[in-house]
């Protein structure tokens, strides 16, 4: 999906709160700490997990403006609420059988701990608004090389274009024609950018012969041929 429909606008806001929280930048090993969505001083969610992994006395009301809209999104009651399944409602799972992130506040993720999935792992969240910003672009830019390469100063898919058999030849004979495709879009950017510059012109004004002055009564007659 390159678009999201208007329609998908609103639900894709609301998973904004549920997302695991950035502990900590990552460190030389590519590690990251990523926090749960209902810890720490400021949760986005409330989560009936919390009360019973990390039981805490509870806290003395506090007044809220009503007319403060700050303080109403701030309240708990107004952050969504994690949904839990009907069994674990009426019985509680252990703490060992419970996710790691609920286990703890924390959790270190290091980079092979996604295993093939971490590939499709992106920094800005699937349809959102930064992502379609920075999606367009690159789509655009993708769609562009994919068309010189098919084109037909290059034909890269062709089988007449790549006559070697074996799939060595075969690689290295794609890997020069998009070499190839490489050197046309630079070629064509110093055609655009690269123009050499004009030389100044000189002045070569022509006095008018009706301006000219008669000549004076001591000048001398022109020469014999």
């Amino acid at each position: 999906m390159r678009t999201p429909p208007e329609q998908l606008n609103e639900p894709i806001a609301e998973r904004e709160p549920y997302r695991l929280k950035l502990k900590q930048s990552p460190d030389a090993q590519e590690r990251i700490r990523l926090q749960c969505p209902a810890a720490g001083p400021s949760p986005s969610v409330t989560c009936p997990r919390r009360g019973h992994t990390r039981p805490t006395p509870p806290a003395s009301p506090a007044a809220v403006d009503l007319a403060n809209a700050r303080q109403r999104a701030a309240h708990l009651a107004a952050k969504p609420t994690i949904q839990l399944p009907d069994n674990e409602r009426k019985r509680p799972l252990p703490l060992a059988e419970l996710p790691r992130i609920c286990q703890k506040s924390t959790i270190t993720l290091r980079p092979d701990d996604l295993g093939i999935k971490d590939k499709l792992r992106q920094d800005r969240h699937y349809l959102t608004p930064t992502w379609q910003d920075a999606y367009k672009s690159i789509r655009a830019n993708t769609e562009g090389i994919n068309g010189r390469i098919k084109g037909h100063h290059i034909d890269v898919g062709d089988p007449k274009n790549r006559l070697a058999h074996g799939r060595v030849a075969q690689t290295l004979l794609t890997a020069l024609m998009v070499c190839l495709a490489n050197q046309h879009i630079l070629l064509s950017w110093r055609q655009t950018h690269d123009r050499p510059e004009e030389p100044v012109p000189q002045d070569t004004t022509m006095l008018d012969e009706h301006d000219l002055a008669p000549p004076s009564a001591d000048s001398r007659p022109p020469p014999r041929e």
